[in-house]
């Protein structure tokens, strides 16, 4: 039997074709060096069809994270976060800063409708909610089959979304009744992507996404901090980023059954932002179908990012300047991913999966993460 494990993107594409009853139930253990990060996140998803129509999925997981962000800090007043104001230059720290976000929860319920033709229109509503931040989603996505083979289709997909950030209360700051936090801000973001699906043959297809993205609001980690006018009076503050971020990209895959039993992926990702991040991406995958009870996948994933135009982690860097952050996440790196994996069909309808990853980063930040899980087909 030849197979061409898909992508979720994929997946989502050729749902008409491949619906199905099921419950799965998946946890994640992710852990970064030095005890940067660790999270632990169990989820169940529950997909049931009501005849051949429609589709209901609903999936509902929970975070637990914890350890410590690596930023600026006033050794005087101890490693927090919010240990900031006028100090002296001894007291400028850089270094882990401890945090403890014991429970986050994440809901997302989808519907799709089939039409005659077998095209779709998939509706998906998506909640989150930890401490300090509250997120809500809205997202309609087409799928349009061109052929009467489905052998081309075109998807077309926009989202919205909300978000609430609330910073931490603390002494001698005025409070929002309702939250406890001294200040409630928001932001919102805007995504749009349209796709094109080509079967070349019967064990070849090319798969390719434009999109852009659009983010307003309050966008500052405020965890995150900065030093300014270190050789005067340093002060140590939160770092600010600028309001507005737009952004755009393509995506482009080949998938490639190159015998009965082994698959081959090749991907490529670009993106740039009015930040002066540019971003490239390359993926491979390979996927080996043993028997018809096991199969083995690998990974290998390049990550190549420039940096933020207000981006530095030197303390002597920033005075005056408008928008200043130390965050890595928006320096300049590189980075790498492997992933190994294996799919057991215990029974006809019961398939153990088990995910294992190991990502690396030239500025030196390392991580390991797995994923387990079952599901059940009913």
């Amino acid at each position: 039997m030849q197979i061409i494990k898909l992508s979720l993107t994929a997946s989502l594409l050729l749902t008409s074709l491949q619906a199905e009853d099921y419950v799965q139930v998946q946890i994640l253990q992710y852990n970064e060096h030095n005890n940067r990060a660790s999270i632990f996140s169990p989820s169940l998803e529950i997909s049931k069809d009501f005849g051949t129509d429609y589709t209901l999925r609903g999936t509902y997981s929970l975070d637990s994270i914890s350890g410590a962000s690596p930023t600026f800090y006033d050794a005087s007043s101890g490693a927090s976060a919010y240990a900031r104001g006028h100090t002296t230059q001894e007291n400028v720290r850089y270094g882990g800063v401890e945090y403890d976000e014991p429970k986050r929860m994440i809901g997302i319920l989808s519907g799709t409708k089939r039409f005659d033709n077998r095209d779709e229109l998939t509706l998906t509503g998506s909640f989150s909610n930890e401490y300090d931040y509250r997120s809500s989603e809205l997202s309609v996505e087409a799928l349009h089959w061109i052929d009467e083979g489905k052998n081309q289709s075109i998807t077309a997909g926009i989202s919205f979304q909300k978000n609430v950030i609330l910073v931490e209360c603390k002494e001698n700051s005025i409070c929002d009744a309702s939250s406890g936090a001294s200040k409630k801000l928001r932001s919102d973001a805007f995504l749009a992507q349209v796709g094109f699906t080509q079967n070349l043959n019967s064990t070849t297809r090319v798969e390719s996404a434009l999109f852009y993205n659009n983010e307003d609001g309050y966008l500052s980690n405020p965890f995150m901090n900065v030093v300014r006018y270190y050789d005067t009076t340093p002060t140590i503050t939160n770092e600010t980023r600028p309001e507005h971020r737009r952004g755009y990209g393509a995506t482009l895959k080949y998938i490639k059954a190159l015998r009965d039993n082994i698959a081959w992926h090749t991907g490529y990702r670009y993106y740039h932002d009015n930040w002066e991040i540019n971003s490239h991406t390359l993926s491979e995958e390979l996927y080996y179908e043993i028997n018809s009870a096991f199969t083995l996948g690998a990974g290998l994933r390049y990550y190549m990012q420039d940096s933020a135009y207000f981006f530095s982690k030197d303390k002597t860097h920033f005075s005056d300047e408008r928008y200043a952050s130390s965050d890595e996440r928006l320096g300049s790196f590189d980075a790498i991913s492997t992933t190994l994996s294996l799919d057991y069909k215990i029974k006809k309808n019961i398939i153990y999966n088990l995910s294992v990853n190991y990502y690396t980063q030239d500025r030196g930040t390392t991580a390991h993460y797995i994923t387990t899980g079952l599901k059940y087909n009913f």
